[in-house]
């Protein structure tokens, strides 16, 4: 596909408003473009008008690598602070900004283009499949259902290999600035080497690991009185912080670390309780964000944290209690594997950079796929940089276009 359609292609979804589960646009989008190029395919209704999208090519026997991407995006945030519209997919020199432009609509269309490339090379004979899913963004609750779908309905049978096309970099210009943005953690010894070394605007990482994740909520139930005779009431505020500060004694007591992944990472997002100012708070509630490693079992953790509330619960007057929103496995593969070293060995050639490997904080579909299929080799590679989320967001164009290639390639590779 020529460079012109391929950014064409990806103009178009950037510009398919798919914040908070409104993937239905981008669903019925492919379904008509990938009818016009002859790629067989199916929508998959997971939830009322939100629809996975799958898509085979190659022979129905022999291994399969799965190149995967999610349809739905973030907020928009204040749009007073965009300089660039968050639908206009609006471009500016080599780049295209809009929501989701890296977090991961370029990976998706990168996929995409990859796969009705292959479709039509005749010597290409090798079996790709593209899962792109719903809900990886979107879903406070139980997220990944798109993923959570395709795991339990058998399309990860037989899975040799897997390409989450995430984004995977940092604009090298953050990394030369002063002081240093550094979200991907380049250690200090790597870091000028690295830089040294980079012909692009961007530094990519390819990781074959990333981190689970426990997402919880906390409710403690008191009693209502009037604030003047605060001993008739149970304040539930005063109860979640004695919780809180329990929970936060246990998780500083983590101290295992994974030689890729560091440690147990918790985070309170959300604490919230009362209604007006002269009453005790009968109801309050915490939010949590626990990042895990597979050194540290999310189950296990849960135990605690259940055991922790169990106590509390028996030495005071408040009612605590945990609920599980969600509970995604750590996901490593060996990084000495076939397809994870060809694809850094092409992508180093494409990018004319050194791309190191290593493991990410973040969580992605495959915590859920895996599930289904624990030996496939999976990888988080894709173009986009970390202006995900943000506002502003963008994909340079022409690393978007130099990830075609580099798929192209290692697919062809790996088959042959």
């Amino acid at each position: 596909m020529t460079p012109t359609n391929s950014i064409a292609l990806l103009t178009k979804l950037v510009q398919l408003d798919t914040v908070g589960g409104n993937e239905l646009q981008t669903a019925n989008f492919l379904d008509d473009y990938l009818t016009a190029h002859h790629i067989h395919h199916q929508l998959l209704e997971v939830e009322p008008n939100r629809f996975n999208v799958v898509a085979d090519i190659g022979p129905d026997h022999g291994p399969i690598v799965v190149l995967e991407g999610h349809q739905d995006v973030v907020a928009l945030g204040d749009l007073r602070k965009w300089h660039h519209l968050p639908l206009g997919a609006e471009q500016v020199k080599h780049r295209l900004y809009g929501r989701g432009a890296s977090d991961m609509k370029s990976g998706l269309a990168a996929a995409i283009i990859t796969m009705i490339d292959l479709a039509h090379d005749p010597s290409f004979t090798g079996h790709v499949r593209l899962l792109a899913t719903i809900g990886e963004e979107s879903s406070p609750i139980n997220h990944m259902q798109g993923a959570q779908y395709f795991a339990q309905h058998g399309y990860m049978k037989n899975v040799t290999a897997m390409i989450v096309a995430e984004p995977s970099s940092v604009p090298i210009n953050w990394l030369t600035q002063s002081p240093i943005k550094n979200p991907l953690r380049f250690s200090k010894t790597v870091l000028p080497a690295l830089v040294a070394a980079n012909h692009s605007t961007e530094q990519f990482v390819l990781n074959f690991a990333h981190k689970g994740s426990i997402t919880f909520l906390v409710t403690a139930k008191g009693l209502s009185a009037h604030s003047s005779t605060p001993e008739l009431g149970i304040n539930a505020i005063d109860a979640l912080i004695a919780y809180s500060q329990n929970q936060r004694t246990f998780f500083d007591s983590l101290t295992a670390k994974s030689p890729v992944l560091g440690k147990t990472v918790a985070v309170t997002t959300k604490f919230s309780g009362g209604q007006q100012l002269n009453s005790v708070p009968d109801e309050a509630t915490l939010y949590e964000k626990v990042r895990t490693i597979p050194e540290v079992p999310n189950s296990w953790i849960l135990d605690r944290l259940n055991a922790l509330i169990a106590d509390q619960n028996r030495n005071q007057s408040a009612h605590l209690t945990l609920q599980v929103l969600g509970d995604k496995r750590p996901v490593e593969s060996d990084p000495q594997d076939r397809f994870i070293q060809l694809l850094q060995g092409i992508a180093q050639q494409e990018l004319h950079q050194t791309i190191p490997t290593g493991g990410s904080a973040a969580g992605t579909d495959a915590s859920e796929l895996t599930k289904a299929n624990p030996d496939t080799t999976v990888v988080v590679f894709g173009p986009g940089n970390m202006t995900a989320h943000q506002v502003d967001e963008y994909v340079d164009l022409d690393i978007f276009e130099t990830f075609v290639t580099i798929y192209e390639r290692v697919l062809t590779t790996y088959f042959e």
